[in-house]
């Protein structure tokens, strides 16, 4: 027996008056037996044992009376053995239709199978019962039993992944917080990589046993190189899930650039020659096998010409070698787009600090006459290493720095100091990329990064955002708006949600612009589809954890609710309890009216 409201049971202490009033009334003054009613003391002594057992009768009747009133109005609940009928309870339920849920197992999709063993619980709900249906957003929805009905009729999978260890932490802290006997169940095909570690839950938790199912494979990512083509690039694909090989192919505007085979765990590269100039939206698609959520990547892909390059003398040898491989590999052209420098020119920069200290103050005051917020400082000597955004010359060792003050965007540090900075139109470096400032010119990725500071930074950034559906994402300060199918949306500035629908959104400047493309894919866990063990399951969520098959779900979806509440009828036998008291002291006191007259 449990009770609904337990502090109601001090009350019970009100039931000990009946026998202290008793007590009371059992003192008697001392007895002076007068010669004339003698005769009465052998009546009264026949009458004794009588009124002690109607004293006696009566205080057990008003002490029941009084735990019957206390007992029901802490609200005890018994269990109820039979039948269907249970007492109002609280249950939440969990219908993991993530994007693995879209797998077909047994000819019929999984998420079918969980919408179905979802009603039938849900049926099973009574009108005095507190619902919560969980989809795969994650969001707990407070319901009755029609409109969880309702959101279950045809469920269909979403393109995203549901953490099942938050979203039964989530449902817990509600339930713990009705007064109902409460009970969580979780319909799921238990992927192993849906569990996070977090305190275990206290309410009881029923997990279905989870549908065998089948291999699986998935696009787990695919990054464009170089992030912007002139006119050709290639594609980086990895392969995850599990499964043979099978066909892997680039497509744009439903033509096919590249393809090749690949197994899970593999990675491949699908080279193109040349697109059109401009941004495009292009997919990665896979052979398609018994989950087509996971089989398609979108990525954003821009074309353009190479930048168009004025070297000055000033940028130093280092970089003239390099400009001079990159124009014999088709990636610069001569001409006046973007020029390297170490003096401040018109137009878009990449500038280098000057082989001559004294001229540091010069160019100093040129960039502040250019709008130029980004200064030179002191010349510094030691160690650095470089980081940031661009991973060319990630790693790289710097021995010689100027301090910048630091206007615009930092693109890459050394050490916990700016070292490339974007500003307006210039791109900024803290060194001069030779010998003995750093140790850049000598290694592999040297090249690349005249590269990317010339045509990614300088000419034009190629911004490009990965999100997942619905996830928060910041766009980059130079995107004014978000393009999507219902027009733009505003960015500047602003953490945006990504859109539901998988796909690649473009980003605008405050002229309209195309700047980059904002690509949205399903997480690439949603392709393991490696079920967890019992033991993990009961790890996450406690020991009060079972695994249920379908056909017991129901039963025990309100087993802990399947009592009855016996306030109502503890009322009744109050009320019988007081009604038989009134006849026991009624009577009574007939009968002492009687002897009296019969004295």
């Amino acid at each position: 027996m449990a009770f609904l409201q337990p502090l109601a049971l001090l009350g019970l202490a009100a039931a000990s008056l009946p026998a202290l009033l008793h007590l009371l009334q059992r003192r008697q003054p001392q007895t002076v037996v007068f010669p004339a009613v003698r005769y009465l003391t052998e009546t009264e002594e026949r009458h004794s044992r009588r009124l002690k057992l109607r004293n006696l009768l009566l205080l057990a009747l008003r002490t029941l009376l009084i735990v019957a009133v206390v007992l029901a109005a802490a609200r005890p609940v018994v269990p109820l053995p039979l039948g269907d009928a249970h007492a109002p309870s609280a249950l939440a339920v969990i219908v993991d239709n993530s994007l693995s849920s879209a797998a077909v197992s047994g000819g019929r999709r999984v998420v079918d199978e969980l919408g179905a063993a979802a009603r039938d619980v849900l049926a099973a709900a009574a009108p005095g019962d507190r619902l919560w249906l969980v989809l795969a957003d994650g969001i707990p929805r407070a319901v009755d039993r029609d409109q969880a009905l309702a959101l279950l009729a045809d469920p269909e999978p979403l393109p995203v992944r549901l953490d099942l260890g938050d979203a039964v932490r989530a449902v817990d802290g509600l339930l713990r917080a009705q007064p109902l006997p409460g009970s969580v169940v979780l319909l799921s095909d238990l992927q192993a990589s849906a569990f996070s570690p977090g305190e275990p839950v206290a309410t009881r938790t029923l997990v279905l046993v989870p549908p065998a199912l089948p291999d699986n494979h998935g696009v787990d990512s695919a990054r464009v190189e170089p992030a912007s083509w002139s006119p050709g690039g290639r594609v980086l694909v990895s392969v995850g899930g599990s499964g043979g090989p099978g066909e892997v192919q680039l497509a744009m505007t439903g033509r096919v650039l590249a393809r090749d085979l690949a197994a899970a765990g593999d990675q491949v590269v699908l080279s193109v020659e040349s697109v059109p100039p401009g941004w495009h939206a292009a997919q990665v698609l896979l052979t398609p096998d018994e989950n087509r959520l996971d089989d398609t990547r979108w990525i954003a892909i821009r074309s353009a010409p190479p930048a168009a390059v004025t070297l000055d003398s000033g940028a130093g040898d280092f970089v003239a070698t390099a400009v001079g491989v990159l124009e014999s590999g088709g990636r610069v052209r001569r001409g006046r787009e973007v020029t390297l420098t170490d003096r401040p020119a018109p137009g878009r920069t990449v500038l280098f600090p000057p082989a001559d200290p004294a001229l540091v103050g010069s160019v100093n005051r040129a960039l502040a006459a250019r709008g130029v917020a980004t200064r030179f400082g002191e010349l510094l000597a030691g160690e650095w290493t470089v980081s940031g955004a661009l991973g060319e010359a990630a790693g790289a060792a710097v021995y010689r720095r100027y301090r910048l003050t630091a206007g615009g965007r930092v693109i890459a540090r050394a050490g916990a100091d700016p070292w490339l900075v974007h500003d307006g139109d210039y791109v900024i470096v803290a060194s001069r990329l030779e010998q003995p400032w750093t140790a850049l010119p000598l290694t592999p990725g040297f090249v690349p990064l005249l590269d990317a500071l010339v045509n990614r930074v300088a000419a034009a950034e190629a911004w490009q955002v990965a999100a997942t559906p619905g996830a928060v994402v910041r766009l980059p300060e130079e995107a004014a708006s978000l393009l999507l199918p219902d027009g733009p949306v505003p960015a500047t500035g602003e953490r945006l949600e990504a859109p539901a629908a998988p796909g690649v959104y473009f980003m605008l400047d405050a002229a309209g612009d195309t700047i980059g493309g904002l690509a949205v894919n399903p997480d690439p866990r949603e392709s393991d589809f490696r079920p967890a063990a019992y033991a993990a399951v009961r790890r996450a969520f406690g020991s009060h954890t079972d695994l249920v098959e379908r056909g017991a779900l129901v039963g025990r979806a309100f087993a802990a609710s399947r009592r009855v509440e016996a306030a109502t009828p503890l009322l009744a036998v109050a009320l019988l309890l007081a009604l038989a008291e009134w006849l026991v002291a009624s009577a009574g006191s007939g009968r002492g009216r009687g002897r009296e007259r019969d004295a």
